[in-house]
């Protein structure tokens, strides 16, 4: 169940949605459970329903004598979860469609004949199992069973119990841990079981008329609820250290405006740095230059990484976010030359170049990082602004990191470039020309390496 469970959140976080209403819909829900109330009553609820489905897992795995106890547990917690999850829910104010059907379902649930059948039964079995209390003791080849008030069974019971004599059992204690049950135990409750026949009917009807506690309604709130209870856990532990998150607005021109967005991996380590990006118009093209080092590809990345949050409907990271909703988001990074193929690296860029030109349109973002880096500068510039004029062209969005400057220079571009003080880089990336020299040339001149230092050298 667990692993089931894991993976139905691992898929939620891997499927964008493509309808705004949809994302409006999700957008909502989160709103209302960023309040601290509604977070813990519904947090609450999953936790329950997690709990009777791993009763109902143990029930499952159970000696047969068990499984009856185990059934009550589960029908006692599923039924006091739904009713405590009720009565506080109706005291929330609610804007999203989410919460209020959820609070719906649960009133004409718990108002139902089924739930109210169940929970009648579910307490008539408990009472049944509450009358049930015996000490047993086995010493040598003496099985003592005495009922609560002293009464002395052991007469009643000892041939359920032949089996053990002649076994070095010294003594049986029930300790109320369900995992620690073993065939012993179920055949001592299989003999109490026969001296209390009238409460294990009980115990055992509630088995009987309803097999399945669990509803199909309530497991599925259960289910998505889980995924915005992990994402606001995760939300928090990083706000715990000074960040922002907000709710993402999608923009109809096409503009991106987002202000002090942020690695969220680096932000968990207290060591992220925010930055801005804007765009308007036409200019849909972002070409990033500057020192090694300096968060260029972070920057990039993190970027991808907001766009796809917003694309299923979760808050971001960043102070304030409004972009395009992306139908589809390409990348393109360095890879390690295969030397099992057939194609070199830059053969390897050209091929990823023109099936991403065959993929993108006017919805596309594309991220690339170091792409035709591995030709002479003047070639990588020309194959570079051959690829940026057809993403222009598509109207696709391109964030292009490159050691290349002379690409920053194109028209109709925004050049960002890392910055630096002191000599080291900021991590702050900001509209701007490319730099004149970068810092391995800097590091070059200062210990005499550059090329007319070199060529001095050898013709003395």
């Amino acid at each position: 169940m667990g692993k089931e469970k894991d993976q139905l959140l691992a898929d939620i976080f891997k499927e964008p949605l493509t309808d705004k209403e949809v994302i409006a819909f999700r957008q909502r829900v989160f709103e209302d459970l960023i309040d601290e109330r509604a977070y813990t009553i519904v947090r609450g609820f999953v936790e329950s329903i997690k709990e009777v489905s791993r009763l109902l897992s143990l029930e499952a795995e159970a000696y047969e004598e068990f499984k009856y106890g185990l059934h009550i547990d589960a029908a006692l917690t599923y039924v006091n979860a739904l009713e405590a999850t009720l009565n506080l829910v109706r005291g929330l104010n609610v804007k999203s469609e989410g919460i209020a059907s959820f609070i719906s379902y649960l009133e004409g649930l718990v108002q139902g004949k089924e739930f109210q059948a169940l929970k009648g039964l579910a307490y008539e079995a408990k009472a049944a199992r509450d009358k049930i209390k015996v000490r047993v003791s086995v010493d040598g080849n003496r099985v003592r069973v005495t009922g609560d008030g002293g009464e002395d069974l052991s007469s009643r019971v000892e041939q359920l119990f032949s089996r053990f004599k002649g076994q070095q059992v010294r003594q049986i204690r029930f300790t109320g841990s369900r995992e620690q049950t073993t065939h012993v135990h179920a055949m001592i409750l299989r003999g109490i079981y026969t001296i209390f026949k009238e409460e294990f009917d009980v115990m055992r009807r509630l088995r009987d008329e309803f097999p399945n506690i669990l509803d199909e309604g309530v497991k599925n709130f259960a289910k998505e609820f889980e995924f915005y209870i992990k994402y606001i856990e995760y939300m928090r532990d990083i706000e715990s250290k000074g960040y922002k998150f907000s709710i993402p607005q999608f923009t109809e021109d096409g503009s991106i405006h987002v202000k002090g967005f942020y690695s969220m991996l680096l932000a968990r380590r207290s060591t992220a740095v925010t930055n801005d990006i804007h765009a308007s118009g036409d200019r849909r093209v972002f070409i990033i230059t500057g020192v090694n080092g300096g968060g260029k590809t972070t920057f990039a990345i993190t970027f991808g990484q907001l766009a796809f949050l917003a694309s299923i409907g979760v808050p971001v990271p960043a102070e304030e976010a409004r972009v395009p909703l992306f139908s589809n988001i390409i990348t393109a990074f360095p890879v390690e030359e295969d030397r099992l193929e057939s194609l070199s690296r830059l053969e390897e860029d050209i091929v990823r170049a023109v099936n991403i030109l065959k993929a993108a349109d006017s919805r596309t973002l594309v991220i690339v990082n170091e792409l035709f880096s591995t030709t002479t500068s003047d070639e990588g510039f020309e194959l570079a602004r051959r690829f940026v004029s057809e993403i222009a062209s598509r109207g696709s969005y391109l964030i292009y990191v490159t050691f290349i400057t002379k690409i920053a220079t194109l028209e109709n571009v925004i050049s960002l470039v890392a910055q630096v003080q002191d000599g080291r880089p900021t991590f702050k990336i900001v509209e701007g020309g490319p730099p004149s020299s970068y810092m391995a040339v800097q590091i070059a001149a200062r210990h005499r390496l550059l090329y007319e230092d070199v060529r001095g050298h050898a013709g003395r």
